[in-house]
């Protein structure tokens, strides 16, 4: 998929995020949104989502060269992972994981395997209301990478994590992003390190 931002502009009130960006990501590439906090970087992974409408401009969705004309009809296409998106906190861990899965394609065989790769065997019968701030981070990325999309969009994914779950992440990197666009908003260089093509969000001000 190739996701092209055209004079994308934002505004809260009275007060403008960013303005006009321009800026194309192409199918398999690995790309970092960078600023400091309050730049904006969320609210731009958001739009590029979806999930959030800009004030002004227009997001386009390519595939195999054919523009998609709703943003609805790549939704099943992205993975997102964000400290501000919820889990069902009533769920238990196994129950989150197939309720995630009774509508998203797995990559993953089965969820015992899906719960080896987030390394929360331990704990699948735990309701994740229960669990704590970097294990439900920890959620959060093992469904997001494990989904089978062309997409993967992850916003401060480190959140909450000490070093061990922070090597964790990058071994996730290495492991499930092959052949996959990768958008990560970021002023951490450890969580984008990966990436080679920038987007300083700052410079749209």
């Amino acid at each position: 998929m190739v996701i092209q931002l055209e004079n994308i502009s934002k505004r809260y009130g009275f007060e403008w995020i960013f303005k006009q960006v321009n800026f194309q990501f192409e199918h398999g590439g690995k790309y970092a949104i960078i600023g400091a906090n309050g730049s904006g970087k969320s609210t731009l992974l958001k739009i590029i989502s979806g999930g959030l409408l800009p004030t002004s401009g227009k997001v386009h969705y390519s595939l195999q060269h054919k523009r998609v004309t709703y943003s609805a009809d790549v939704a099943p296409m992205i993975a997102y992972a964000a400290p501000y998106i919820q889990l069902i906190e009533d769920f238990t861990l196994e129950e989150m994981y197939d309720f995630h899965a009774s509508f998203k394609k797995m990559v993953v065989p089965d969820k015992s395997a899906f719960l080896e790769v987030a390394q929360l065997t331990q704990h699948r019968k735990k309701y994740i209301k229960n669990f704590s701030s970097g294990m439900r981070q920890r959620v959060k990325l093992a469904l997001a990478f494990t989904t089978q999309s062309d997409v993967l969009l992850l916003d401060e994914p480190t959140s909450n994590f000490d070093t061990k779950a922070i090597d964790w992440y990058q071994q996730l990197i290495q492991q499930y992003t092959q052949d996959r666009l990768l958008i990560i908003g970021s002023n951490q260089s450890y969580e984008f390190d990966c990436c080679s093509e920038f987007l300083p969000v700052e410079q749209f001000k």
